[in-house]
């Protein structure tokens, strides 16, 4: 089983890994910054917005992966895990609905 849960974890790591590099990605292009200004978003606010959901992202990668090691681990039964991250996901929704309407409403 130790096995298992090694290679579940290396799994995990790079998996981690790979969200870390597509939010770089997103970073270095302008993604989110280039969608809200394709809407007819003030550039400004969209270099704000941008630089909010990536740092939430980043935040986000580090907290899932967190859980799901606890998970992999041991730490957490199936049911626990599932409640926790049915509660962490809907926070980490409801932080990215709120920075997102705090922004427009200011730009409003």
């Amino acid at each position: 089983m130790n096995i298992l849960r090694r290679v579940a974890h290396a799994v995990l790591d790079m998996e981690k890994m790979r969200c870390q590099k597509t939010v770089n990605v997103f970073r270095k292009i302008g993604l989110y910054r280039r969608i809200l200004e394709s809407t007819g978003t003030e550039p400004k606010i969209a270099a704000e917005i941008e630089a909010q959901m990536l740092s939430i992202m980043d935040e986000g990668i580090l907290e899932q992966h967190m859980l799901c090691s606890r998970f992999v681990r041991g730490e957490l039964a199936f049911i626990e895990f599932v409640q926790e991250w049915k509660v962490w996901y809907a926070e980490y929704c409801s932080w990215c609905d709120r920075v997102s309407l705090d922004a427009f409403r200011h730009a409003a």
